[in-house]
Order: C-alpha cells, then sequence, then structure tokens
C-alpha cells in the first residue's frame, strides 16, 4: 500500500532577532531537557519555568495553533515583542517549508515554499494550503482537519495524558474527535462524519419534541394520552356546535332573518349601554347633600344682634332677608327635582324600548331555535369561535409532536443503518486490528515486561458512536494512564499499518510524570526504535534530575548527549529572562 501521509520532518526553531536561541531537530528522538521546576517558588501569577513546555507552544504556534488560548498569548510584550516573528523549517513530503508567524499578525501567517513566500490574510486558508501539502491522496475522501491531526500528534499537556483519546486541554471538557484517530487505523471518515450529523439531527429532533410536549402537556401536569382525550372530546363538541350551527343557517327563516336578529342584537347591546349611563348619572344625582336648612330664628337672633350697630347702613328688613333664603332654597330643589325627574322619564323610556326590542327578537329566535343551544346567535358563534381555536392550536402541537416523533424514528432507524455500516468496516478490518493490537502488546511486553493488555475498536449507543478502548496492566492510576497513552501513540506511530496514514512526527511533553522503571523502559523502547525505523521524529520533554541517576547507572540504553537537541536551566532560560504571565 503507498503512503497517505507525507512525512512531516522538524528541522529548525527559530526567531527573527535571536530573543530565543534556535533549535536544530535531527531524525529518531530529540529531547529537550530542563531542570526539575520548583512549584513552592511560584507567588501570584504563573511565573515562566526553565522553558521546555514553552519551546513546544512555539512549535506549536507556528503549526498554526489558536494563538489566544496558547501559553504565548499570555507572554508579556516586553519579554517577546508582538511584532517578532517566530520561523519554522520543516519537510512536508519533499517540500521545503518555512512557516513565520508572529503575535501581531497572528491570523496572518507566511508560508514559504519552494522559495515563494505566501502571504495568508485568514489561517484558515493557511491551514487548507497545509493540509494540501501533508496529505499526499486528496482523491475526495474525507481527511482529518490539520489541527485536528497535530491535536494528536502535539497532546496538549495540560490533557494530563488522561485517556488516548483526549489530547486537548482536561479543563476545556473538548468532546473528544476520533477522525484522526479512525484515519490511521484505515477506517474512512465518511461514515463516521454521517453518523455524527444523525446523532445531532436527532438531538435537535428531540430537543424541540421536548418542548413542544411541555407546552402540550402544561409542563407536564398532564399525560400525552390525556391530552389526546381531552382533544377528543374537545372534538366532538366541536362538531355537535358545528352541525347546530349548520342547521341553524339553513333554516329557511334563517336567510330573512340573519340581518334583522343581527341589527336587534345592535340596537340591544347601545340601549344597554345608555342605559346603564343614565342609571349611574341618576345615581350621582340621588347621592348629591340635601341644601342646608337654616332656622329662621337662628337668622333673626344674628341679625339683632348687628342690626344696632349697623350705623347709618342701609339695612334691610328682616323679612326680606328670610324671603331671600327662601327662594334660595327653593331654586336648588326645582333644580335637582327637575334633573332627577328627567333621567327617571329616561330610564323609562329606554327600559320600554329594550323590553319592546328584546320581545322582538326572542320572538324572532324562538321561530329559528330548533333544538335549545343557539340562545344567542352572537354569544354562540364567539364560543364556537374560541372552542375551534383551542381545538386548531392543540392540533396543530399534536400535528407538531408526532411528526417530530416519527422524524425522531426515522433518524434512529437512519443511525442504526450507519452503525451497521460502521460495525461491517470494523469486520473488514479485523486482520489491521489484528496486526495493531500485535503491536501495543510488544510494545506491552518492552515497557511493562508482560502481555495483559488489549486493544478494542466497536460502536457504541453513547454520545460518541464509536468506542476505542486500550486497556494495560494495572490501569487507572494516573502513572499507568500515561503510560498507556504512551504505548498507544508509539502502536500508531510503528506499526506497518497506522504509519502508512501517519506523518511519522510526534511530541510528547513533559508524559513521564511515571516511576523510574517505566521512564527507563519506554526511553529505552523509543532507542530501539531507531535501530528498525530512520524515518521517523519523536520530540520529548524531560526534566534531566528524572534521567540522571539511571543514566549513570547504565539503566538507559540511549546516549542522552548525542539527543539532546535543547537544555534548560534556571539560568539559561528558554526566553532568556524571568517573567510572569499576564
Amino acid at each position: 500500500m503507498d503512503k497517505k501521509v507525507n512525512r512531516i520532518k522538524i528541522n529548525r526553531l527559530s526567531s527573527q532577532n535571536n530573543f530565543f536561541d534556535e533549535i536544530i531537530f535531527h531524525d529518531g528522538v530529540n529531547l529537550i531537557l530542563g531542570e526539575k521546576y520548583d512549584n513552592s517558588t511560584v507567588r501570584g501569577r504563573k511565573t515562566n519555568g526553565v522553558g521546555k513546555s514553552m519551546c513546544i507552544e512555539f512549535l506549536d504556534f507556528c503549526l498554526l495553533s489558536e494563538y489566544k488560548k496558547s501559553r504565548i498569548y499570555k507572554i508579556p510584550a516586553e519579554v517577546f515583542p508582538l511584532d517578532e516573528e517566530v520561523i519554522l523549517e520543516l519537510e512536508i513530503g519533499d517540500n521545503a517549508v518555512t512557516i513565520k508567524r508572529n503575535r501581531k499578525h497572528a491570523d496572518k501567517p507566511v508560508i514559504i515554499r519552494d522559495e515563494k513566500a505566501t502571504s495568508f490574510k485568514k489561517l484558515s486558508d493557511a491551514k487548507d494550503y497545509l493540509t494540501e501539502l501533508i496529505f499526499s491522496q486528496l482523491d475526495g475522501k474525507e481527511v482529518p482537519s490539520m489541527r485536528n491531526l497535530f491535536s494528536l500528534l502535539m497532546r496538549d499537556e495540560r490533557s494530563e495524558f488522561k485517556d488516548i483519546l483526549m489530547t486537548h486541554d482536561a479543563s476545556a471538557r473538548i468532546p473528544a474527535d476520533l477522525r484522526t484517530h479512525l484515519y490511521m487505523l484505515g477506517f474512512s471518515l465518511e461514515g463516521y462524519s454521517r453518523i455524527l450529523e444523525t446523532i445531532g439531527e436527532i438531538d435537535k429532533v428531540t430537543t424541540t419534541g421536548k418542548k413542544i410536549e411541555k407546552e402540550l402537556t402544561v409542563n407536564g401536569a398532564k399525560k400525552v394520552a390525556d391530552v389526546k382525550a381531552e382533544f377528543n372530546a374537545l372534538e366532538a363538541e366541536l362538531l355537535q356546535l358545528e352541525e347546530t350551527i349548520e342547521v341553524f343557517k339553513t333554516n329557511d327563516t334563517f336567510n330573512s332573518m340573519e340581518n334583522e336578529l343581527l341589527e336587534l342584537e345592535g340596537m340591544l347591546d347601545q340601549l344597554r349601554q345608555k342605559q346603564k349611563a343614565v342609571k349611574r348619572e341618576s345615581d350621582k344625582i340621588k347621592k348629591l347633600p340635601k341644601p342646608e336648612y337654616i332656622d329662621d330664628t337662628e337668622i333673626e337672633m344674628v341679625y339683632n344682634q348687628f342690626k344696632d350697630n349697623l350705623g347709618d347702613v342701609v339695612v334691610k328688613s328682616l323679612n326680606e332677608i328670610l324671603g331671600f333664603k327662601n327662594k334660595v332654597e327653593e331654586f336648588q330643589r326645582v333644580l335637582i327635582n327637575q334633573k332627577a325627574k328627567e333621567l327617571d322619564k329616561q330610564l323609562r323610556d329606554i327600559s320600554g324600548q329594550i323590553r319592546f326590542l328584546d320581545d322582538e327578537y326572542s320572538e324572532k329566535i324562538r321561530l329559528i331555535d330548533q333544538k335549545g343551544i343557539l340562545k344567542n346567535l352572537k354569544a354562540s358563534l364567539k364560543i364556537y369561535e374560541a372552542k375551534k381555536e383551542a381545538g386548531a392550536h392543540t392540533k396543530f402541537l399534536f400535528d407538531q409532536y408526532e411528526q417530530y416523533e416519527k422524524q425522531k424514528k426515522l433518524l434512529k432507524l437512519q443511525k442504526s443503518q450507519e452503525t451497521l455500516d460502521i460495525d461491517n468496516e470494523i469486520e473488514d478490518s479485523k486482520e489491521l486490528l489484528k496486526a495493531f493490537n500485535s503491536s501495543i502488546s510488544d510494545i506491552h511486553m518492552a515497557v511493562m515486561e508482560n502481555k495483559e493488555c488489549s486493544f478494542d475498536i466497536r460502536t457504541s449507543n453513547k454520545k460518541n458512536p464509536i468506542s476505542i478502548t486500550l486497556r494495560i496492566f494495572d490501569d487507572g492510576s494516573h502513572s499507568v494512564d500515561r503510560t498507556k497513552v504512551f504505548i498507544y501513540d508509539m502502536a500508531l506511530l510503528f506499526n506497518e499499518a497506522t504509519r502508512l496514514n501517519h506523518p511519522l512526527f510526534l511530541v510528547h511533553d513533559n508524559i513521564f510524570d511515571v516511576d523510574q522503571d517505566t521512564l527507563v523502559q519506554c526511553l529505552n523502547y523509543v532507542y530501539k526504535q531507531e535501530e528498525r525505523f530512520s524515518d521517523f521524529q519523536y520530540i520529548l520533554t524531560l526534566n534531566r534530575d528524572k534521567i540522571e541517576n539511571e543514566e549513570k547507572r547504565k539503566l538507559i540504553l540511549m546516549d542522552i548527549d548525542e539527543h539532546v537537541v535543547a537544555s534548560f536551566t534556571k539560568k539559561k532560560k528558554f526566553l532568556k529572562r524571568d517573567y510572569q504571565e499576564k
């Protein structure tokens, strides 16, 4: 079989003005060493260590990682200027490529290929460009995205190497995307993408269906079956009303009386409104306070008290004053009584008109009311329309609910068929998977000194439709899970079938938080692969103190110094100075 993915080989990492010393990489194992970082010295914001992980961040930055999610984003500008170019020289297949990128214009990298520079205005365009270079067989079949590929080749240290499938920062809770895993294992991605799309559609339909069900059942107060029964009863009631109205309308007298009835109802409504208004006015008149009565004797006493002091003022006689007072009182009584009489007369007239019209209306409606249901044409039609509207809304909800339930069933059937297709592909790949299991077993023997391990891939009913599982001896602990990731990544890199779909480039940043025996066995395994393969590149960051004793005791077969491409200490840091991440 031909290789489907071009090899990626990193040659040199540098910066335009040497803000860090260039790092030259070679084939085989590339070690980046650092002193053990003392966490007890950290105060407040995160302080930079010696820089072995940061140089991996710069490598990933040149390979078009998301700038604002990287630790490079947190480096102060005075430590590393925003316009400082980071330069990565590499080979992709037969192509010599140089990638230049700075923080000021992080979304506009420059890629030089065959001495021809291309400036990209969008990061996505640059990723597409590199994708075409990496995948040698772009024949219309789906391939992993460029960054999905590198997420597996350069696992985020913050993933804590807990799971072979999880490659991103563990705190971000990004779901596992199996495209690169499946691609390297020889599976087509179309089936995986289709079933993911179907699962997404099922989720959408389920969510919408639940919203409709919630409204239909009044937030779950009723069962759907109960609502259905109520709706059937309402439909029967509407049918009866509809039949009665139809009988009413087809009566011989209806056509001639319909307008008269509606006109009478309108006149009655107007008269009743007018009657209410007159009653309110009459009640106000009746509630007015009566004119205050002043006793004639009291007036006479007041008059006699002031009469002697009036002097030359012309004084009216007491009789004249009393006469004026009586005229005022009489005038008030006349006004109030007259208004009250007028209102009473109006009420009597209106009541008489209402009685007359009501009798006329009753007589007409009696002639055409056959079943005693339609006592009032306008009211009955209003009730019918209200019930009809409620029934229509309930029917609409039921139709929508049943439509979504049907759609969900069809999607589940579609998912079942797509699952079966993947099962068939797994069956067709059993020889490849058997060989991959053998590679896992060989690496496990070299590292754990036994073959108590297994690798399995199968379909699943969970959120991710495919389950990829690796079990190794005594797994479940922090250090053993890291060893599991190492074994899996190495199997992908060195298995004869999977390396056809592998760029043969791998980075492990601080993966070996494991016991010393396991660390030695892992290093010795990788070293032996240099004898068997000359076409891979493995970049590994380690703390020097983790291997010093074993190196002295000659337990490590690898010549450490020959494989070191960079070494950082507290006095010789990657970015050459101390700083705090912003």
